[in-house]
């Protein structure tokens, strides 16, 4: 009766939306996609790797500016059974180049500061889900990205505009022919980032499709992708982004998925593909505020330390600069006396003597010299 039940919405969804709009690509074998310019791995190491034995990263993320990844705070944080939160054991995160090969270690850099959702949750689907980080550097030089308003998210499911997902999680379908998920048999990840497309639909749309409701999910953007559903392992912290005005847009990360399929990994698959949600960007303005300043404090004294150095430097460099000008002068100084020394010296080599007579009464003297001059007393005879 329930399946009859939920054929009959399916219908009923079907007839009053037109035609259900089919995505571009399966859950499974999507296409690498490297048009998205701010997408990244994130790995768990401890210390930087020159390289990556597991070929995959452990995790998805969004490059928003030059130094702050959104993803997806269940990627390390779970619940304990009283709704309090868990970080799982630690290990250092390093993000990886946009769109770059998970092979390739060149350029990662390390995460600095993590800030965790403020409205991170769990009532029967995780809420809030979301995670900053932010690296100790510049990951590259990027501007903000646009990121999604109320008013623009109503202009997108009104317009069934296209949204995409990006993720480098798992892209080939666990279960084997006569398999019924949950299927543990796992397949490498992806090595590029792939792609899935859909829409945004109410959440009412989407309760009429599988035929159960989810009110918990009221606030959450809501995706219904049919029995691919919207992503895999792996995928989790994956941006969902739009073309807005000619810009990209960040909406949310890669939605969690309620009765989905994922590559047919979870249990409680409900055969219509579940309902993938997630928390829209707007509500975590507080957080991203709070990083956005704190990377700005942080490159004020980056800048601060950076032209101290530059200050010093120039000093030192100014004080020897000054040192060699005087010795310079010194010895030029001492080079000039000796050509002056040398000049009066050959002058007077070449000038010749001559002799005056000189008289006083009836003495008669004779002077030679070089210049000779009458002695007092004595005149010109």
């Amino acid at each position: 009766m329930r399946r009859r039940a939920s054929l009959f919405f399916l219908l009923t969804a079907a007839l009053t939306l037109g035609v259900l709009p089919t995505p571009s690509q399966a859950g499974y074998n999507a296409p690498i996609d490297l048009s998205n310019p701010r997408i990244v791995p994130i790995y768990n190491f401890n210390q930087p790797n020159t390289s990556n034995p597991n070929s995959e990263a452990a995790f998805s993320g969004f490059l928003y500016s030059s130094r702050i990844v959104f993803s997806a705070a269940h990627s390390e944080y779970t619940f304990n059974s009283d709704g309090s939160i868990v970080n799982s054991p630690e290990t250092g995160r390093y993000v990886g180049l946009p769109n770059s090969k998970t092979t390739d270690m060149k350029g990662i850099v390390r995460v600095a500061k993590k800030i965790i959702s403020k409205t991170y949750r769990y009532d029967g689907a995780t809420l809030g889900d979301f995670v900053i980080y932010i690296l100790e550097k510049d990951l590259i030089q990027a501007e903000p990205v646009a990121l999604l308003k109320p008013e623009i998210e109503k202009e997108l499911i009104a317009t069934r505009a296209e949204i995409r997902m990006h993720g480098y999680g798992e892209y080939i379908d666990r279960c084997r022919a006569g398999e019924v998920a949950p299927c543990s048999k796992k397949d490498p990840r992806t090595e590029q980032p792939r792609s899935l497309t859909s829409i945004l639909r109410t959440l009412q749309e989407a309760e009429s499709i599988v035929g159960y409701q989810r009110p918990q999910l009221s606030k959450a953007l809501i995706i219904q992708n049919g029995k691919t559903g919207f992503g895999c392992g792996g995928d989790s912290g994956g941006s969902t982004t739009t073309i807005y005005q000619g810009k990209l847009m960040y909406l949310t990360t890669t939605p969690n998925g309620m009765n989905g399929y994922a590559c047919g990994a979870p249990p409680g698959y409900d055969g219509f593909g579940g309902i993938n949600y997630s928390s829209p960007v707007y509500e975590f303005a507080d957080i991203i505020k709070e990083a956005e300043e704190y990377v700005a404090q942080q490159v004020a004294l980056e800048k601060a330390a950076a032209d101290k150095i530059a200050a010093e430097k120039a000093a030192i460099e100014k004080a020897a600069a000054d040192k060699a000008a005087a010795e310079k002068a010194a010895l030029d100084k001492i080079e000039a006396d000796r050509i002056a020394a040398d000049k009066a010296a050959a002058e007077k080599a070449k000038a010749k003597s001559r002799t005056i007579i000189c008289i006083k009464g009836k003495v008669q003297k004779k002077v030679t010299a070089l210049n000779p001059q009458y002695p007092k007393g004595f005149k010109k005879k």
